[in-house]
């Protein structure tokens, strides 16, 4: 019985082992991978406000009634 069980857990752990390998870490192919999605991003999201600094004063082209050129 004992054996059987330790056999088992054996055949178990050399499948698991198989399941893990992919592309990167064995030698085989990336068609042989099938369909994994991408890994998420690990990075949290920024506390800071985007955009420029409180007070800073744009420069934007305005518009005109009558265009001088055109380039």
């Amino acid at each position: 019985m004992f054996a059987q069980v330790k056999a088992l857990t054996a055949k178990v752990a050399d499948l698991e082992g198989r399941l893990m390998k992919d592309c990167r870490n064995s030698s085989k192919p990336p068609s042989s991978d099938g369909f994994k999605p991408k890994p998420k991003s690990q990075r949290k999201a920024k506390q800071k406000p985007t955009g420029d600094q409180k007070g800073h004063v744009g420069h934007t082209l305005k518009k005109v009634a009558e265009v001088d050129h055109m380039s």
